[in-house]
């Protein structure tokens, strides 16, 4: 059976009027999520065949993406995820100078079992734990026993504004049960 991804942007302004933010629904309207006024759909997505949406932000060298696994995950499963995830990411950026965790445990949003992690690459001397680059934010999990995974980094960009802006969008995230 094939499924539609149910891929939906809207528009919509904030209770201050000051931001614009896109409301994207996807997987049947299931996924929603509001974009802030930082990120829009890439015109360019890649080819992944687990990719779902691609995000980037016009204004600076960030981007997101929302991606559906190919293999099973169940809600138990989680901390093992959790686990290789960082370490896989740990080691894959051996090229920096140091890769800061900011946050990396398990959560639960609105009933569900999510893997939250958080990583920077800290300048010298930081002023905060936040102050520096490639700001990372990662949740995952089981989703109709696959893994969902939505990422959004900043990769240079050592803007503070941008990394709330991850935040939010990630914040902003709402997964209803399947039906």
């Amino acid at each position: 059976m094939r499924r539609t991804l149910g891929i939906c942007f809207v528009l919509v302004a904030s209770l201050s009027g000051l931001n614009a933010a896109a409301t994207v629904a996807l997987l049947d309207g299931r996924l929603t999520l509001d974009t802030t006024d930082a990120f829009v759909p890439d015109q360019k997505p890649r080819k992944e065949k687990q990719s779902i949406a691609y995000f980037t932000a016009p204004e600076s060298d960030a981007w997101g993406i929302i991606m559906r696994g190919t293999h099973g995950l169940r809600p138990e499963g989680l901390p093992v995820y959790l686990k290789n995830k960082v370490a896989e990411y740990t080691k894959g950026m051996s090229w920096l100078p140091k890769l800061n965790w900011l946050k990396k445990e398990i959560v639960t949003i609105d009933g569900r079992k999510w893997a939250d992690m958080r990583y920077i690459a800290p300048r010298d001397n930081p002023r905060n734990p936040r102050d520096g680059l490639l700001y990372t934010r990662i949740l995952g999990t089981s989703y109709e026993g696959q893994l969902l995974e939505i990422m959004f980094t900043s990769n240079t960009d050592e803007n503070p504004v941008l990394k709330d802006r991850i935040d939010q969008v990630l914040d902003s995230m709402r997964l209803e049960k399947s039906k």
